[in-house]
């Protein structure tokens, strides 16, 4: 039951910004027009103040790009590459010309992703471990093919047990564990998940079964 809480809680929150953020039915126009093949994705700027918090959400990526169809260069490579090329800091990837980064492994299409929360906000009895990300991704020429954005929340859901003092006790502890072990990875796989699959997510890449389909649908509609 609590995990069902759980999930219909990210169920929301996804659904929601989904929601916000639909309205251009041709928002897709110019990533099904590229076509991109691969995608090369770059360290995130850490606008946090977790210093871990870049790495976790880099080691997440590839997985759900993989899944949807693309072929993503290792991203442990592609740092040590780009520390060869003199790109130490994150920022500064994220600010040079992308023609210069695509050139450098002969991507099809660069992701650049932004951290802007990555906390556990501790409150006595709750602690709300909060993530958001915003997404873009550009062509190997500068020209942006897809953007998103997608904020989760998680807050441990305490059962009562129908006494006032125990109830207290364990909220507490709860709040505490939270706090000391954050639920960042699993609300990082939540929001890949949901920007990538959801509402506005990504077309099926090459390299999956969905895509001749999907791109046939596509075409017919215009």
């Amino acid at each position: 039951m609590k995990m069902l809480k759980l999930s219909l809680v990210f169920f929301m929150i996804a659904l929601a910004t989904g929601c916000a953020t639909t309205g251009n039915p041709n928002r897709l126009d110019a990533f099904h027009n590229a076509a991109p093949k691969s995608i090369l994705v770059v360290p995130p700027v850490n606008m946090s103040t977790d210093v871990q918090s870049t790495t976790s959400l880099l080691a997440t990526l590839p997985f759900y790009l993989a899944e949807k169809g693309f072929y993503v260069f290792p991203v442990n490579t592609v740092k040590t590459l780009l520390e060869y090329e003199g790109y130490y800091e994150s920022a500064e990837i994220h600010a040079a010309p992308p023609e210069q980064l695509a050139n450098l492994f002969k991507a099809d299409s660069i992701l650049y992703v932004t951290i802007h929360e990555w906390t556990s906000k501790y409150m006595l009895l709750t602690t709300t471990t909060e993530v958001d990300f915003e997404y873009r991704i550009v062509n190997a020429d500068g020209a942006e093919l897809w953007t998103a954005r997608q904020r989760m929340t998680y807050t441990p859901d305490n059962n009562s047990t129908g006494n006032p003092l125990a109830d207290l006790i364990v909220m507490a502890v709860s709040a505490a564990a939270e706090r000391a072990a954050p639920n960042y990875l699993p609300l990082t796989r939540q929001a890949n998940s949901a920007v990538f699959y959801g509402v506005n997510g990504l077309p099926p890449g090459p390299y999956s079964p969905a895509h001749d389909q999907y791109y046939k649908r596509v075409n017919a509609a215009q």
